[in-house]
C-alpha cells in the first residue's frame, strides 16, 4: 500500500480538501486524490472537481484534471502546485471562460497544460469522453479504479492542440 506521504501529493496535502478519495489506487505504487485543491490559503479560489495521481517516490503529479472558474487563475494554480507539475505529466484544466470549441496547450515553465472549455458537465464525464473510455465499464468501478482508468487514459493521450502563451490565451477569452 502506498501512502500519500511517499508521493508528490504529500507537499500538497494542506491544499487537498473535500476528498472523495485520498490514498492508494489499485495500481501498485500509485496514489490519487479526488476533491478540490485550494489555490491560496483561503477557501477560494480552488481547482474544483480535481482528480490527481502520482507515483510513489515521484516529485511530480503524473496526472491532474480539474476546473477553474477563469483563465486568470491558471498562473495561481501553477504557483500553488509548484514542483508538482513536470514536463512528463499530463494535465487537463477545464476553464469556465474559455470559448466553446477552443482547445489549446499553454506552457507553464517546461510543463504543457491542456486548456479546455467547461460546459457545465462534470470534469469526470468530460474526461471519459475525451479519452474514449467505456462509460458502462466505468460505472462498475470504485473511485480508485475510476482514477486509475482516467490516469491511464491520460498517459496514452497524445493529441496536440495549438500551443499558446498564457498571454495569447488570455487575449482569446
Amino acid at each position: 500500500m502506498t501512502a500519500i506521504a511517499n508521493s508528490a501529493l504529500d507537499a500538497l496535502d494542506a491544499r487537498l480538501v473535500k476528498p472523495t478519495h485520498k490514498g492508494p489506487t489499485h495500481v501498485a505504487g500509485r496514489v490519487a486524490f479526488r476533491g478540490e485543491i485550494l489555490l491560496t490559503e483561503a477557501a477560494a479560489p480552488a481547482l474544483t472537481s480535481a482528480i490527481a495521481s502520482a507515483d510513489a517516490n515521484a516529485a511530480s503529479l503524473s496526472f491532474l484534471a480539474g476546473q477553474l472558474a477563469t483563465l486568470s487563475q491558471l498562473p495561481v494554480l501553477a504557483d500553488a502546485l509548484g514542483d508538482a507539475l513536470a514536463p512528463n505529466g499530463k494535465y487537463f484544466i477545464y476553464v469556465g471562460d474559455v470559448k466553446r470549441g477552443d482547445r489549446y496547450q499553454i506552457a507553464l515553465g517546461e510543463t504543457l497544460v491542456y486548456v479546455l472549455p467547461y460546459d457545465d458537465v462534470s470534469v469526470y464525464n468530460e474526461l471519459i469522453d475525451f479519452f474514449y473510455l467505456d462509460k458502462t465499464k466505468m460505472k462498475k468501478f470504485d473511485t480508485a479504479a475510476k482514477i486509475d482508468a482516467l490516469a491511464e487514459g491520460a498517459a496514452k493521450y497524445g493529441e496536440s492542440f495549438p500551443k499558446l502563451t498564457y498571454e495569447e490565451a488570455l487575449a482569446r477569452v
